[in-house]
């Protein structure tokens, strides 16, 4: 089980996959009065996705092990952030 955790192809694959699964989620979301910030916050997930793999592609220069604990931490981060952005009602925002 540990051996399936640390393959970085495995990580990888599934850091994009929820990347592109928590974009359509931001993506669906109703940002009817937000103007402008729209555009920037339909891409955060992304922004959160890239950061995940720079940070996982740097954790592997310096070790082997436990390198999956960052990605299991941006898929999470990633997740919350697609949900507050689908749950938040922008109508009562300026």
């Amino acid at each position: 089980m540990i051996t399936h955790l640390n393959n970085p192809k495995n990580n990888i694959i599934a850091i994009i996959i929820v990347e592109i699964i928590t974009l359509s989620i931001s993506f669906t979301a109703d940002y009817s009065g937000a103007g402008m910030v729209e555009v920037i916050l339909k891409w955060v997930p992304a922004l959160i996705g890239i950061t995940t793999l720079l940070l996982y592609f740097v954790s592997r220069l310096f070790t082997k092990k436990y390198n999956w604990i960052i990605s299991l931490l941006g898929i999470i981060i990633m997740f919350i952030a697609a949900y507050t952005l689908y749950i938040t009602d922008y109508t009562q925002t300026l």
